[in-house]
């Protein structure tokens, strides 16, 4: 029997086109800018190609691929920000010369810091005559972001949208950019990646745009988007075109989905149909283990997550750990494993947890490498080592129980009965009653009753005992409340005062 080497085990690797979002505020300039870029750069159109949009574009610059995608703050970025996965590669940031940086502007850097892309900062508008460069460099000074030029290494291009000037210099920048990632892809395997769009269509059926992060997808092949499967009849390119395969960075168009797949999803390549359906039964089942506890509790959205990357010595080690990790899931929070593979701690290890708030990377007798604790200090990444197992599980005992936030517990102090109201100015009421049950003090919450309807809640603001402040009135005493409501309380409600205790939160173990 012939034997596999390592040569002909390692995937091949080839340089991948970048993937680049172009984001901002409003009337700032993007449209304009991805406009001029597709009309002067666009790949020249086949005969018969049908020009479409589908979310995203390749374009050919100075002989090299890029794909821009067209919507910006698409939701994918968003959704896949949240699963660790970047779907682009590099980021432009629009900030108009004339109107500096903007709250959009903001929202749009954090989006691009969060997920740890580089960017580039394009000043519009230069052919304005209010433009004024330096004033956008100060202000993302201020908001933490310094370019080049001005204290910091963020590269930043001068350009006018409109008429294409310094466009060519921000393009050079984006792929300068991008040579310093060393983008590659495999070639050979089958595609994966994103979808960007989805609708249904009532002569096309269910159809999806797909951005390929990884391998090539071909005519023939079968894709699962979590639950929905599609045979790849027809595949078309960002331009409508025919085409038998698209590798990676290229947007593509599947038709004949069984359901409309959601945006933001991934999707997975399969050679023959049994293939795909083995692989979509194996997804659907590490899905419903991984959200078993959330389903249990019936609380799903409100369960937390602890993002870890493990990495370990030998595969027993890392199958033994994963069985630990799923004892560890309680109904308030549970630790959800991004990666889990055998060797050192490597860059893509911290990068796989980049983008997930609080993410840690675990090692179980291995090392990080120095360009790993690098990263992770650039990152804010913590990274955890280990040679005890039950050193790991007590920390990440420890660490599940300290990020769960403690329990507000309702404690009831006493009801009064509303004898008048003298006098109110908005939500602000003076009023008096009769303590009728336990006590009422000074700054109680308070709800307010009217027979057996809850009619909303307050606080109260002052508490005066024979016109006198006090802090705490008791049963069968008489007293004046000043406190802040926003309902109409009447002759005759009940008030029931209370107050709030912050104790530490008992973790639920699912089935408990």
């Amino acid at each position: 029997m012939a034997q596999t080497t390592a040569a002909q085990q390692q995937p091949v690797r080839a340089t991948r086109p970048p993937v680049v979002v172009v984001m901002g505020h409003i009337d700032h300039g993007k449209t304009t800018l991805l406009d001029f870029v597709r009309k002067s750069n666009v790949v020249s159109r086949e005969s018969g190609g049908i020009t479409q949009h589908i979310g995203a574009y390749e374009i050919v610059y100075n002989d090299r691929r890029m794909t821009f995608l067209d919507t910006p703050g698409h939701e994918v970025f968003s959704k896949m920000r949240s699963r660790g996965a970047r779907v682009a590669d590099v980021a432009i940031l629009v900030v108009a010369a004339d109107d500096g940086v903007k709250p959009q502007t903001l929202e749009a850097l954090k989006a691009i810091l969060d997920v740890h892309i580089p960017f580039v900062v394009a000043v519009n508008k230069m052919d304005k005559e209010a433009a004024n460069p330096d004033k956008v460099k100060s202000e993302l000074a201020e908001a933490g972001t310094l370019v080049e030029g001005w204290g910091g290494n963020v590269p930043v291009a001068y350009i006018s949208a409109k008429t294409g000037s310094g466009v060519p210099d921000l393009l050079d920048l984006i792929l300068l950019s991008v040579d310093l990632e060393e983008l590659t892809g495999d070639p050979e395997t089958q595609a994966s990646g994103v979808v960007i769009e989805s609708h249904l269509d009532a002569r096309r059926g269910a159809v999806a745009s797909l951005l390929i992060k990884n391998g090539t997808l071909r005519k023939g092949d079968f894709v699962v988007i979590r639950d929905a499967i599609a045979a790849v009849k027809i595949l078309e390119n960002d331009r409508g075109e025919l085409k038998t395969e698209a590798t990676f960075s290229s947007p593509v168009t599947v038709l004949g989905f069984s359901k409309v797949p959601a945006v933001g999803e991934e999707f997975y390549s399969y050679k023959d149909k049994k293939s795909a359906e083995a692989g979509m039964a194996v997804s659907q089942e590490l899905r419903a283990k991984t959200t078993a506890p959330a389903v249990v509790a019936g609380r799903q959205e409100g369960m937390m997550i602890l993002p870890l990357v493990l990495k370990t010595d030998v595969v027993g080690s890392r199958e033994a750990l994963e069985g630990e990790l799923e004892k560890l899931a309680f109904m308030e929070i549970a630790p959800r494993l991004l990666k889990s593979d055998v060797g050192d701690i490597v860059d893509d290890d911290v990068k796989s947890v980049s983008s997930q708030k609080g993410g840690v990377v675990i090692g179980f007798k291995v090392k990080p490498s120095v360009s790993a604790k690098v990263l992770a200090e650039r990152f804010g990444i913590e990274i955890k080592t280990f040679d005890v197992v039950y050193e790991l599980v007590d920390w990440l005992k420890t660490e599940l129980r300290r990020r769960v936030p403690p329990e507000v517990r309702r404690v009831e102090h006493g009801k009064l009965k509303i004898l008048k109201v003298f006098k109110r100015m908005h939500d602000r009421y003076v009023f008096g009653g009769k303590v009728t049950a336990g006590f009422i003090r000074n700054e109680d919450k308070f709800d307010i009753v009217h027979g057996v309807e809850l009619k909303g809640s307050g606080k109260i603001v002052n508490l005066q005992k024979n016109k006198n402040d006090a802090a705490e009135v008791k049963e069968g005493a008489e007293c004046g409340i000043s406190g802040d409501a926003a309902i109409e309380i009447l002759e005759g409600d009940m008030m029931i005062a209370y107050a709030e205790e912050i104790v530490d939160r008992e973790l639920t173990k699912p089935n408990a």
